[in-house]
């Protein structure tokens, strides 16, 4: 046999390295002068089993064992007893003193034959009922019956009566003199291993010890060997348990590998009983291969230093390590398990055994405190091949492995070129969860600096994160390294990316953006973009607001606290028009429906950080300020405005965009000239454009707008709930309680039952801020809040922070801590920046609550502790935990709710 020199060199190496006696044993002598009968059985007398669903013959093992796929199942308490057995079909017996049921004589065949009816009807409880004979009526026993009963067991999943099997298949080869019947117990018990892994290892290994001592294992088929050692290494691990097992498995399978030097014999009796396993070069290699490499890393890892060396010196010998993965491992390491791994895992690259090789990999891994260099950078090699080909199944294997080098890998850098192949990776195969954890990973790091996504799947991160995650925080921070370490976007990027940051409120680094693209050969994609002109001037003219209100000096305090915004019809959901605007943008949607200032998403971040330094200004200085950013929005606008000149070319898509700006940055009657220009170029109005139109009057006069909706209907022009929905949400800004009403029952009457989820949201801020319905009940805001939120989950809408954090404020106020707890958890936290001043506020509210609840004895102290521990109040959650003092009863009656029935603080 030829070996290579990889293959001579290494063999010796790890024999001299970790010396020692050799205890792997021999291949031992056939039992035949022929090698065809090396692998042959016993002769047996007994008749061939039948199938305990089947009325043909058929073998001991269940069908096709690869397309089951087997789970770990822990074998209960033995009951032996008949009436815990599944006797329905099985008539009293009375109890007798030899057997509870008469075996038939073998000189009447049709009694015979009437017994093996039975036992295919109920095999499990007729076992019972002979068990209860003794071991004389078990040792009678045919084996083909026992057989039925355990795999009855097996496909009805009753775990409990394994050990009792393998009582008894241990007493019946104890007690016979021949061995045969109860060989074939066991090997059927060891098949079940396929289908569902009721067997313990440690009743295992008492089968395998009881066929050694009567030396049986030399007789075990093939497949069994497979079956049971491909199984018996996926057990969790168990030091003391798994020495004994290795002894005894090792023998098994070291003699089937001493058997493939026959190539007749491989083509022969192993492929007949499948006992191969295929390569991607089309080669065949024996099934306990696997579960052999498996062995010598678990020898390893054990401390079996000599064993694993030798059992890894015979698989080099009989070329069943690669050579290739053998130039490819550091030799010179002197831990024995990383060179186990190494060679095993870069086999399996070979052999095409992916998942064996991840397998292996995961295995060794999760044992490491700390994983060493060469350990990581066997990761590394896997990683690129998982990405070489990526399945769905790899990327959150891929996902795992990268957590933990940037965890546990002490200096350890992961090559940007393969982080960015997984970011690609995880968006090619619907996977954007992964790619956003790999990527908060990333930035936890202090010492490396990791790039984010390349071109356009950095563009559909902050896509996920700003409008299905939700995760403001996270988008801040991408947003942020982009601009800080001057992170390239490509053309198509920049504009939707733009867009993004000034929708979730991001407007300095929305603004540095815009001016370093808005320049060059490729600035007319960022300029002449109407989705990103229409959210960049939203931003601005909002903080402007915030800047004017702020050197008003009006409601200063109060807006820190609970932040208020002027504009705030934020949308969960599209807009609900009836005909779409035509050349819309499709990275980002529609822009805004309904007039307002604030788009759609930017409920999650309105509240920038910049304003918080704004508060240390003098009055001329926020004036200053107010200027700056309107005078940057102004800016944008005419950018945008003089690349659709003229405008008697400009699509409609664009002349609707212009009409919006113009009415965003005060520019009213401009916004009127255009709706003008597009009748008079003969643009057909649709419902998009008309509340476009509703929503400039809106604006400026909610009971306008309310007359504009009744002249529509005067015309015969049917309003959708969009349009009654721009008009309830200036009026709720206004504090027009009336109006609101009125309108919400016009659209009733005009059958829109239900408004839009950007309205509902609106009102539900306006109401938890007082501006509309302000004698309200608590209770009531609460059920609203409630009510909102379960109809856009419902929906498939996740609420954004701004929506869950009006409901905990509702909450808050009906003394219901329970219940705000839970909408902060939910819709809250992780979305946005924990130090921000007003979420500090927020879980001060929270926590306040549950303290006052704790005082009264009205939440449970456990619970109360870990909801203060999670606020951030850890402390407190702690002292709570630690004092144990019976719960005061207050004197004072727990809150009621707004029908006057009190119910306790937590219902609702």
């Amino acid at each position: 046999m030829f070996f290579s020199p990889a293959q001579r060199h290494f063999a010796s190496l790890v024999t001299t390295r970790n010396a020692g006696p050799r205890t792997i044993p021999a291949t031992p002598p056939l039992r035949h002068g022929h090698p065809r009968f090396s692998h042959a059985r016993p002769p047996t007398t007994e008749a061939i089993p039948l199938h305990p669903h089947t009325d043909t013959p058929a073998t001991d093992t269940p069908p096709d064992p690869e397309e089951v796929r087997p789970h770990t199942t822990d074998a209960g308490s033995l009951d032996i007893s008949l009436e815990a057995s599944d006797t329905s079909s099985t008539e009293p017996v009375e109890e007798k003193k030899e057997h509870a049921v008469d075996l038939p004589p073998i000189s009447s065949p049709q009694e015979v034959e009437a017994f093996k009816r039975r036992v295919r009807e109920n095999p499990l409880g007729i076992y019972l009922a002979v068990r209860k004979g003794g071991a004389d009526a078990l040792t009678t026993y045919s084996s083909e019956f026992i057989a039925s009963a355990v795999w009855r067991c097996v496909h009805t999943n009753q775990p409990q009566y394994f050990p009792m099997f393998v009582q008894d298949a241990i007493l019946v080869m104890e007690q016979r003199t021949g061995k045969i019947r109860g060989r074939n117990i066991m090997e059927v018990i060891f098949s079940t291993l396929n289908t569902r892994r009721m067997l313990t290892k440690k009743d295992a290994i008492a089968l395998l010890q009881c066929m050694k001592k009567h030396d049986q294992l030399r007789y075990m088929r093939s497949t069994i060997r497979a079956v049971l050692a491909r199984s018996l290494m996926t057990y969790a691990p168990d030091d003391n348990l798994d020495r004994e097992l290795l002894e005894l498995l090792l023998p098994l399978l070291l003699e089937k590998i001493g058997t493939l030097t026959d190539r007749n014999l491989v083509s022969a009796e192993w492929a007949s009983v499948d006992a191969l396993d295929s390569t991607d070069s089309g080669g065949a290699l024996p099934r306990v291969l696997w579960p052999l490499y498996q062995i010598t890393l678990r020898l390893a890892q054990l401390g079996e230093k000599a064993k694993a060396s030798d059992l890894l010196a015979t698989l080099v010998d009989r070329q069943y390590i690669n050579p290739q993965a053998i130039h490819a491992t550091d030799l010179s390491s002197r831990d024995l398990v990383y060179v186990v791994l190494s060679v095993c895992i870069r086999s399996c690259f070979q052999y095409g055994w992916f998942t064996r090789a991840t397998a292996l990999l995961f295995h060794a891994v999760l044992a490491q405190k700390e994983i060493p260099p060469p350990f990581a950078q066997l990761a590394e090699d896997w990683i690129g091949r998982a990405l070489s080909e990526p399945r769905e199944m790899d990327i959150k294997k891929v996902a795992t492995m990268i957590d933990m080098l940037f965890t546990r890998a002490p200096g350890y850098v992961l090559p940007t070129k393969l982080l960015l192949e997984f970011y690609d990776a995880a968006f090619r195969l619907n996977a954007p969860g992964f790619a956003e954890h790999v990527y908060a990973r990333s930035r936890d790091l202090g010492s490396s600096s990791y790039p984010p996504p390349r071109d356009m799947t950095i563009l559909r991160l902050m896509e996920y994160l700003s409008t299905r995650d939700r995760n403001t925080n996270l988008a801040r921070t991408l947003v942020t390294q982009v601009v800080d370490e001057n992170i390239p976007l490509i053309p198509p990027a920049r504009a939707p990316f733009i867009a993004h940051a000034a929708v979730l409120g991001f407007s300095s680094q929305a603004r540095q953006l815009w001016q370093r693209y808005s320049t060059g050969h490729d600035a007319q994609l960022v300029i002449a973009n109407g989705a990103t002109m229409l959210r960049m001037v939203s931003v601005f003219m909002r903080v402007g607001n915030k800047l004017g209100a702020m050197a008003k000096g009006s409601q200063a305090t109060s807006q820190r606290r609970l932040p208020e915004e002027q504009d705030r019809p934020a949308s969960d959901t599209p807009r609900s028009s009836t005909t779409p605007p035509p050349h819309d943008d499709s990275s980002l949607g529609e822009p805004p429906s309904d007039g307002s200032v604030a788009s759609a998403d930017a409920e999650g971040a309105k509240e920038d950080r910049e304003l918080t330094a704004f508060e240390a200004l003098t009055y001329p200085e926020l004036l200053e300020r107010e200027a700056d950013v309107r005078r940057f929005a102004d800016h944008v606008f005419d950018a945008f405005y003089k690349s659709k000149q003229p405008l008697k070319r400009a699509s409609h898509f664009d002349l609707t965009s212009l009409a919006r700006g113009a009415s965003i940055v005060r520019r009213d009657q401009l916004s009127l000239d255009i709706f003008a220009l597009m009748k008079t170029l003969d643009i057909e109005l649709d419902m998009h454009d008309v509340n476009l139109a509703l929503g400039v009057v809106a604006k400026a006069d909610p009971v306008a707008g309310a007359n504009y909706i009744e002249r529509m209907i005067a015309s015969g022009v049917q309003p959708d709930t969009v349009s009654f929905g721009t008009v309830i949400h200036y009026a709720a800004q206004h504090g027009d309680t009336a109006l609101v009403a009125s309108l919400i029952q016009r659209a009733r009457n005009m059958g829109f039952n239900s408004l839009t989820f950007k309205t509902l949201g609106s009102l539900l801020h306006a109401t938890v801020m007082g501006k509309v319905a302000g004698g309200t009940p608590p209770q009531t805001q609460l059920q609203y809040a409630q009510e909102l939120v379960s109809r856009m989950v419902g929906q498939g809408v996740t609420p954004t922070p701004n929506i869950g954090r009006d409901a905990v404020i509702a909450a808050v106020r009906a003394q219901n801590p329970v219940k705000a707890f839970t909408f902060w958890k939910r819709y809250v936290k992780g979305k946005v920046d924990w130090d921000d001043n007003a979420q500090e506020h927020l879980r001060s509210l929270v926590a306040d609550r549950v303290r006052s609840h704790l005082r009264n004895g009205w939440l449970d102290r456990d619970r109360g502790a870990v909801m203060l521990y999670e606020l951030g109040f850890g402390s407190d959650a702690f002292s709570i935990a630690r004092y144990r003092a019976p719960s005061s009863t207050s004197s004072q009656p727990p809150p009621s709710n707004d029908d006057g029935k009190s119910k306790g603080p937590e219902d609702g």
